[in-house]
């Protein structure tokens, strides 16, 4: 069985040129019995770093977080990261610009469809992996009714499906009261680091975001050559297939058995990442 561990941000003004308001899911995928030992690796990993008993670690701490003013954060999150990989750690980011259509025509808000998007690719890792999973999700924003609202639209994609994939191998979705987050806070903390620095990087920051993306981009599942889709999804593709070369070092672009090379140069960002 795998254990996911999921986070969400939002970017409401994007940097990188024609970029809208952005909203994105994350998570890590984690096989069960490696979860403790890397949980106990980052545990470490803080002590090391003198974090305070307790104290959780975050890409963009809030004022007053002792990292915010102790805390060298390149290096932690590169450090990380690295335990991560080496524990066998895979990671999917889906990022969605919130002017356009919902990707799921029975989406009902951008957090509900890129969470979609997420769980349909989670379904498809289970699947290659052949086996199972129960994915973890830090409590969205907003009151306790906006989560049971959206734990309520997550049952219903797993129990339903969606248009493009019938999920069978996911077994649950959970929040933070679980016993699974109970047990691995620090995993939900690194789902944080994955979708916070893969988003702003996606949204152009180029002063943090970059080296710690270096280091995110080895997680990030693959199918072939390719990450875009798979590891990392941007929404809508006709828009940003381009980012998939710039920022994953992807080739080709893929929408089902028809492959482009990139960059293309019909869409945006054919000769920069910085340039529509």
């Amino acid at each position: 069985m795998h254990l996911i561990f999921g986070d969400d941000s939002q970017q409401l003004k994007p940097s990188r040129a024609g970029v809208g308001p952005l909203v994105a899911i994350g998570g890590v995928h984690v096989p069960d019995v490696a979860a403790p030992r890397l949980e106990a690796e980052i545990e470490r990993l803080c002590n090391d770093a003198d974090f305070p008993s307790g104290e959780e670690f975050k890409w963009s701490p809030r004022p007053g977080m002792w990292m915010r003013d102790n805390l060298p954060r390149e290096a932690f999150f590169n450090t990380v990261l690295t335990a991560a990989c080496r524990y066998g750690a895979t990671a999917t980011v889906v990022v969605a610009d919130a002017r356009c259509r919902h990707a799921i025509n029975t989406s009902t808000t951008f957090q509900h469809d890129v969470a979609t998007m997420f769980l349909e690719r989670v379904e498809l890792a289970l699947r290659t992996a052949g086996t199972t999973g129960v994915v973890v999700i830090d409590r969205p924003g907003g009151n306790r009714r906006t989560e049971k609202r959206f734990l309520a639209a997550c049952a219903m994609t797993i129990t339903t499906g969606t248009p493009f994939v019938l999920p069978q191998r996911i077994t649950s979705v959970e929040t933070v009261s679980s016993p699974h987050a109970r047990a691995h806070p620090r995993l939900l903390q690194l789902a944080d680091v994955v979708t916070g620095s893969t988003l702003a990087r996606v949204a152009g920051e180029a002063r943090y975001a970059p080296p710690v993306f270096a280091f995110v981009r080895p997680l990030l599942r693959t199918d072939g050559r390719r990450i875009g889709g798979v590891g990392l999804k941007l929404h809508p593709d006709l828009w940003y297939a381009n980012l998939y070369y710039w920022l994953a070092g992807d080739t080709t672009w893929w929408k089902g058995n028809s492959g482009w090379g990139l960059p293309y140069r019909g869409l945006r960002y054919f000769k920069s990442p910085d340039v529509l």
